[in-house]
């Protein structure tokens, strides 16, 4: 029974996905049709493209990416393995546009697993889970760095600071003093929702700002994405951001 149940489940979370596609396909052609009404010489399409995600199985055989053909629409960020999985309307993964936190570019303490010399192409994208909707029903992990974190949790001005080291490059977004050493890091600070790092001593003299995001840490879950050029990245992160829903 629980196996039928379960099976029942993801068939209607691909046919959920297969219709997503699906409008989103209708959303490109009408923008098109609009957009060739009122300027016939300029057809513009919609965001999309190769991009690359961690590849959550075998990462010593298949590489720390996988590679994924991404299109964006007003409403869904939808992932495909193959560029022909979108003429089948067969996506991977399917993130709602309303319920991404934040879009931003990461640094090496980001995602300590990928090269130095991907982290200029490399971007991240915050989201509430509920907002995700996978093939395979495989769950990522939940929010975490690669990082050390302690456990202790302090909060200020909506912020979720956590006490953490930096052993990696990392700048202070409050002052320009360095972030990080290799052996002996200074004492730093890292939010949880709005991924904001300091130097521990701002939080205590009063310098932070307050939280740029709002949501359940619980409920958050991280994606990290490369694109193929630090400029592909500047221009994903740019036009994602646009589309962040107002909070």
């Amino acid at each position: 029974m629980k196996k039928a149940l379960a099976d029942e489940s993801a068939r209607c979370n691909e046919l959920q996905m297969a219709l997503d596609s699906k409008d989103s396909d209708i959303e490109m052609l009408g923008n098109q049709l609009q957009e060739a009404q009122l300027n016939p010489t300029n057809v513009e399409n919609r965001l999309q493209g190769w991009l690359s995600i961690p590849n959550k199985s075998n990462i010593k055989r298949d590489g720390y990416w996988k590679r994924q053909f991404v299109t964006v629409s007003k409403k869904k960020i939808i992932f495909y393995d193959l560029e022909q999985d979108k003429n089948a309307s067969n996506p991977s993964m399917v993130l709602d546009v309303d319920k991404l936190f934040h879009v931003r570019p990461v640094t090496q303490a980001d995602a300590i697993r990928a090269k130095p010399e991907d982290i200029p192409s490399t971007f991240q994208v915050l989201y509430a889970s509920e907002g995700e909707s996978r093939r395979d029903l495989t769950k990522v992990s939940n929010l975490v760095t690669d990082t050390d974190a302690t456990a202790a949790e302090l909060k200020s001005k909506g912020h979720e600071f956590v006490n953490i080291m930096y052993h990696l490059p990392t700048n202070c977004e409050v002052c320009p003093k360095p972030l990080w050493h290799m052996f002996k890091p200074p004492p730093a600070i890292e939010c949880q929702r709005c991924r904001t790092k300091c130097h521990r001593e701002h939080l205590e003299q009063g310098h932070i700002t307050p939280c740029r995001v709002n949501f359940d840490i619980n409920s958050a879950k991280d994606l990290l994405i490369k694109a193929q050029t630090p400029e592909d990245q500047k221009m994903w992160v740019t036009t994602l951001t646009k589309n962040l829903p107002s909070r």
